[in-house]
């Protein structure tokens, strides 16, 4: 009789998927804010179109992936270059000078590249709770509670806790789209931290040996 073992690539082989819901409703936003309608001129006015959408797309692509989750980002990065292109075009065509769009476009293409890179390794790797925690903290969390503390709450700002805001790519994205230019170096090294940390995780053991 006849044993059949499993095959150990088969096993190791990374689940597949389609891209997620999130990157098909980012998809439908994105077309909406650069489409020729009176209602998004007047919400938002002449803010970069290529940094707004830039917002939606780093924080949707880089979102941390679950351990048994699938890793398969390519598609949603080719869709997402894809609209920011168009996005780019429009602003040139609306009267933004072309250094104000590269200013924005390339840390925007190095935060797609690096952030949801660092969240596939995590993934692959098994380190998915560890760069959850940094991606909360460094690119999502101080933002948004800053935002909560001083639009909502009204109080003032721990300095920490604005340098961590600071520091966050998509905090930068929204300053580009509010029309301001800080320097993009302290969000590129939050996306590198990001990376490098996924990127020396060590493989699952089957996965070497397969």
């Amino acid at each position: 009789m006849e044993i059949q073992t499993p095959n150990r690539a088969a096993q190791s082989e990374p689940p597949k998927g389609h891209p997620p819901l999130m990157t098909v409703a980012c998809l439908a936003i994105s077309i909406a804010l650069i489409a020729p309608l009176e209602a998004v001129e007047v919400g938002v006015g002449s803010g970069s179109r290529l940094a707004i959408c830039s917002m939606l797309w780093v924080a949707v692509l880089s979102l941390p992936q679950a351990p048994g989750g699938s890793a398969r980002w390519s598609v949603g990065l080719g869709l997402g270059l894809c609209v920011l292109g168009l996005a780019a075009s429009l602003d040139l065509a609306r009267g933004l000078e072309l250094e104000a769009v590269v200013t924005t476009a390339w840390p925007t293409a190095m935060f797609l590249v690096l952030l949801p890179a660092a969240a596939a390794r995590a993934q692959r790797t098994g380190a998915a709770g560890r760069h959850a925690v940094l991606w909360c903290v460094l690119v999502a969390g101080a933002p948004l509670l800053v935002h909560a503390l001083g639009v909502w709450g009204r109080v003032d700002i721990p300095g920490w806790l604005a340098f961590l805001s600071a520091a966050s790519p998509l905090d930068w994205l929204s300053q580009r789209a509010a029309g301001e230019s800080a320097l993009p170096w302290l969000p590129i090294g939050v996306a590198v931290l990001l990376f490098s940390t996924a990127a020396m995780a060590a493989e699952p053991e089957g996965e070497e040996d397969a």
